[in-house]
């Protein structure tokens, strides 16, 4: 028996599916992992990359094997019954590729909801990887002892109420707060220095030093916006960003930009571009091929909100982020 984590948005989940992406492959045509991996190989100029495990462990869950969704302060559990589909609709979701599973779920039939802080230490702290899904089969008695106390005594129902609630009071307030940035009814400053300086911010929140580059660096096309780095006794972490204050769907253009950046020196500088519009399948792909990770407009609100208790009064001001209590009704 399998335990994995998937990530898998709401509405994916609701009608008792996990999802994962790969949209040119539908990958319930396929008998096995190998025919699967050779058609991505096929399609995608760039091939399966670094994501053959993934797609190994997504493609050959079983009827039985244990799911563990990562949601917000919470997960939710599911036992996959094997049942493969496919639903082009879900591309953007990175979820078109579908799996059935049958989820825990309270009396009234919403989806059940385990707080991230009953779990242990590692466990919480392995459910933060950024990955689409990765193996906990080393957390399988921990899983089992939280399925036992659900299927004997409908432990945490109350709290799956409230969690939902949170839940969805912080899907309301992302939201707002993603269009008030991209509309600019925020009171950042304008021309990209604001979102810039926010990035900053939130990146010495995660202990990064951080610093903006000046304008017109070079005569071609190559720009940054950041550069951040991280050293600690154990390990080191240097970065260069491109930040873009875009609505709707992000060019390549900033792709380029960092695509075209490549200072001899810092080569062991990991490449990003955070944007808070959305990303083409095509620039994905480009992103991909030259090693640039990537945050969009989403995501970009999840930081801030991750961090939200620890941003400076006067940024919060400039968000327009007013904090008071608020009761479950």
């Amino acid at each position: 028996m399998q335990v994995i984590m998937v990530r898998s948005p709401m509405s994916v989940l609701n009608k008792d599916y996990i999802g994962y992406g790969w949209a040119k492959v539908n990958f319930s045509e396929y008998e096995t992992a190998p025919e699967v991996i050779q058609k991505i190989n096929q399609e995608y100029p760039q091939g399966i990359r670094r994501h053959t495990n993934k797609v190994k462990r997504f493609f050959n869950l079983e009827s039985g094997d244990i799911v563990i969704v990562p949601l917000s302060k919470a997960i939710t559990i599911g036992v996959v019954n094997g049942k493969k589909c496919f639903d082009i609709s879900l591309a953007k979701d990175q979820a078109c590729n579908l799996i059935s599973v049958n989820l825990f779920r309270t009396h009234d039939g919403h989806i059940l909801r385990i707080a991230r802080k009953t779990l242990t230490q590692g466990l919480e702290s392995r459910l933060k990887i950024r990955a689409a899904n990765a193996n906990l089969t080393e957390f399988k008695d921990e899983i089992e002892r939280i399925i036992q106390s659900i299927e004997s005594n409908g432990a945490y129902k109350q709290e799956t109420y409230l969690l939902e609630k949170i839940s969805e009071a912080e899907t309301v307030f992302k939201e707002n707060l993603l269009k008030s940035i991209i509309s600019g009814t925020t009171w950042l400053s304008a021309g990209g220095n604001g979102l810039e300086q926010l990035v900053k911010e939130l990146l010495k929140i995660e202990g990064y030093t951080a610093s903006i580059q000046a304008k017109n660096q070079s005569s071609d096309i190559a720009d940054i916006d950041i550069k951040a780095s991280k050293v600690d006794r154990f390990s080191e972490s240097h970065l260069v960003i491109q930040v873009k204050h875009h609505s709707n769907i992000s060019g390549e253009h900033g792709l380029k930009q960092l695509i075209a950046y490549d200072d001899i020196e810092e080569r062991n500088y990991q490449k990003w571009l955070i944007t808070t519009a959305d990303l083409s399948e095509s620039s994905i792909e480009l992103a991909e091929e030259h090693n640039i990770k990537t945050m969009v407009g989403t995501e970009f609100v999840d930081w801030i909100y991750d961090n939200i208790t620890e941003l400076s009064f006067k940024t919060k001001q400039l968000l327009g982020i007013i904090e008071i209590p608020m009761l479950a009704t």
